[in-house]
């Protein structure tokens, strides 16, 4: 969403639920959260990539470990890896994602 021109509502709607819950480090977002991030995102977020290093599949349940690494106009270089623990629908829409994040701490951090 964030580098994208399309109309957020549309993009969530296409890839999640209706009734989708989306858990973020133990925070619950709403679509309406989810659709309103695209803002700030696309006014910071310069460019991006989302790794995906393992996925593990079982029906319609997932599990992911994936790492996000972009460039933010205030913050820098910017990675989070990410573990989500997931579910989509019959139609293929995600229905309902856990998510846990973490920052790495770089060398230069570790030198402070």
């Amino acid at each position: 969403m964030a580098l994208s021109d399309e109309d957020p509502e549309r993009i969530v709607g296409r890839t999640l639920t209706d009734d989708a819950v989306w858990i973020t480090d133990g925070t619950e977002l709403t679509r309406d959260q989810l659709i309103a991030h695209a803002t700030p995102a696309r006014k910071n977020v310069t460019a991006s990539d989302m790794r995906i290093d393992d996925l593990l599949v079982d029906g319609r349940r997932f599990a992911a470990r994936c790492c996000l690494s972009a460039q933010h106009r205030k913050l820098g270089h910017v990675v989070i890896d990410w573990l989500l623990i997931g579910e989509v629908a019959e139609d293929g829409r995600v229905r309902r994602i856990h998510q846990l994040g973490h920052t790495p701490v770089t060398d230069s951090e570790t030198r402070e």
